[in-house]
């Protein structure tokens, strides 16, 4: 993967893609065709972003679920 598909990959950047696409949206002089083109890379975005969300939150869940986990084996090993 190159350089410039990683940063694009960023999520930071995906989500300023998509404020961009909906400004671009909200301007009144985009013609019909490319609100739709643009609505379509916006869905295809925010889908994106919402994937990558759910990755990072079910990280933090593991990560959290393993900590608590470790924190009960020491206390089991104290007493």
């Amino acid at each position: 993967m190159t350089d410039k598909k990683k940063q694009d990959d960023r999520f930071e950047d995906q989500l300023a893609k998509l404020e961009e696409i909906v400004d671009r949206l909200e301007d009144e002089s985009v013609g019909l065709e490319e609100a739709l083109g643009l609505f379509e890379n916006g869905m295809e975005l925010a889908r994106h972003c919402r994937t990558r969300l759910e990755e990072v939150e079910l990280r933090v869940t593991q990560l959290l679920e393993t900590e608590i986990g470790e924190d009960e084996d020491v206390d089991e090993e104290s007493e």
